[in-house]
């Protein structure tokens, strides 16, 4: 990872916008089911208690409807749907709003050492953590074999998966019901469901139990997946519900898996069960190389050399990319002629991209009906043409991912509209300093940038003699961080300043005048 700059930030400040619901995404109410649904987030908001972490990752899925956040100190904290313990906390409750995954630790000979986690996958109800050392986790659903062991018990907690054996996992992805993990020295690995070939090796586990009940035999360890990819080094993996996408260092791009709506981009609706280059990035000329790939639940993106977006599957509903005329093999949109992208990522129904040059997000998707697309109060929910997400415009994002019905991005932090978003949950705000209780000398009071409560310049902790220029964190919620921070073993706490020291002075930020809901836990 490089170093952290001004100019190129490794962080970023993490936005939602979708569902917050988490059970209810895709599904209906059970009969008799009184409950009232959260309202989804129609634009997005800042997740209020990621505000003072610096995250490097966040992660969510296609077929998922939990999100898994890393931060600069190789922390994990995750939120969502929990059902099969997929959040690797200890239960299967529901967590609405996010948690910090307890410390792993690890020993090797007579030391002890708490993990750092590089990178996460997300799968229907399975998780995978990819540690520095090379080591990956999994908590959730096992019933495939997707954690890498044969018990197909739901683990609740994170299990170290130990079939990979000395291999060093560099970064993961998950299907639904199966995992796919890139080494360091270029292999790929995968375990799991093999129903539709989306393993790539050379089967679909399918066989008869008896005369009338056809199953498949469950990948409960991890297998090298040759082929076409024997002697390719795999640098990006991603996968849709069904289907797997790799890069290699060349710049190609092989597929394999569930072929229906030609989401393999090989001009055929047929299963693939080993891996097979795509033709439009196999030629010669660089600029046709891929630089990224995305998968949803049924297309497939990619960008090539000239940051160029090539998309192909079923995209959208009705219509051509629909589910009657899919495309069969990899095109680029009319609408985004011209334009050239630094990240892309597809979700169960939604496409994003970031462009490269221009602060603004480009979404589109047909059927998003939990206001995943981010476009605003009042405004449509679902797109079959790529728009700009006006509530973004002028903000710089440095990644994005996208969900069964939900969209994480990060945001480029520093940028003085970060200040305008809303945050969630909502708050009731105290109109008062929260250190002398006082409510007079209004123009005086400076708000956390978590929390929202006001604090007295001289009131601050340290004091304060100008407005910081940076994120400014009351005591309360500092005390708060300290406490989640992950600490190596045997360091004693020691309390840390509520911010940085301010170089210069800029405008007062004063205590909101409406007051929401209370929601945060």
């Amino acid at each position: 990872m490089a170093a952290t700059t001004t100019d190129s930030p490794t962080w970023g400040k993490v936005l939602l916008a979708g569902a917050v619901d988490w059970d209810m995404i895709g599904r209906k109410p059970k009969p008799g089911d009184t409950r009232e649904i959260l309202p989804h987030l129609e634009t997005f908001h800042v997740i209020r208690e990621l505000a003072d972490l610096k995250v490097v990752k966040a992660i969510t899925g296609p077929t998922a409807g939990h999100c898994v956040f890393i931060t600069d100190d190789g922390d994990v904290w995750v939120l969502g749907r929990n059902e099969k313990g997929q959040l690797g906390v200890g239960d299967t409750d529901p967590h609405p709003y996010p948690m910090k995954v307890p410390t792993i630790y690890t020993t090797v000979g007579k030391k002890t050492t708490n993990l750092k986690f590089v990178d996460a996958a997300v799968g229907r109800h399975h998780t995978i953590l990819v540690a520095e050392n090379g080591a990956i986790y999994g908590a959730g659903d096992n019933k495939a074999g997707q954690l890498g062991n044969a018990n197909h018990k739901d683990h609740p907690s994170f299990v170290h998966i130990n079939s990979m054996g000395k291999e060093k996992v560099t970064s993961a992805a998950c299907g639904s019901d199966f995992t796919m993990v890139v080494t360091d020295k270029g292999q790929l690995f995968a375990f799991g469901s093999p129903e539709f070939g989306q393993l790539g090796n050379k089967t679909n586990g399918q066989y008869f139990q008896t005369s009338t009940r056809l199953v498949h035999v469950p990948q409960t360890s991890p297998v090298l997946v040759g082929g076409a990819l024997k002697d390719a080094f795999v640098v990006e993996v991603a996968c849709g519900a069904n289907h797997t996408l790799v890069r290699d260092k060349e710049g190609l791009v092989y597929s394999w898996g569930f072929g229906g709506y030609g989401r393999l981009g090989h001009s055929k609706q047929e299963d693939l069960w080993t891996p097979m280059p795509i033709d439009q990035f196999a030629g010669s000329n660089k600029i046709s190389k891929a630089t990224k790939i995305a998968a949803g639940s049924s297309f497939s993106m990619a960008l090539d050399g000239q940051s160029q977006l090539w998309l192909w599957g079923k995209w959208k509903t009705t219509g051509d990319g629909g589910g009657g005329t899919p495309w069969m093999y990899p095109r680029t949109l009319y609408d985004l002629n011209g334009w050239s992208f630094k990240d892309i990522s597809a979700g169960n129904v939604t496409l994003f991209a970031l462009p490269t040059l221009e602060p603004s997000t480009i979404a589109w998707g047909q059927g998003a009906l939990h206001c995943e697309l981010g476009y605003g109060e009042g405004e449509a929910k679902s797109s079959t043409k790529p728009d700009k997400v006006r509530p973004m415009e002028g903000l710089t994002m440095l990644s994005v991912s996208c969900g069964l019905g939900q969209t994480l991005m990060l945001c480029k932090p520093g940028q003085d509209k970060i200040q305008d978003l809303p945050k969630w949950p909502v708050l009731d705000v105290e109109e008062h300093c929260i250190e002398c209780l006082s409510a007079e000398d209004e123009e005086s009071m400076l708000l956390c940038d978590k929390c929202d409560s006001g604090t007295h310049l001289h009131c601050t902790v340290p004091r304060l003699q100008v407005v910081p220029d940076v994120d400014w964190f009351c005591q309360s919620c500092t005390r708060a961080r300290e406490k989640n921070r992950t600490k190596p073993v045997g360091e004693s706490a020691s309390p840390s300043a509520s911010a940085e020291v301010p170089t210069k002075t800029s405008a007062k930020r004063k205590a909101p005048a409406g007051k929401g809901m209370k929601q945060f836990l």
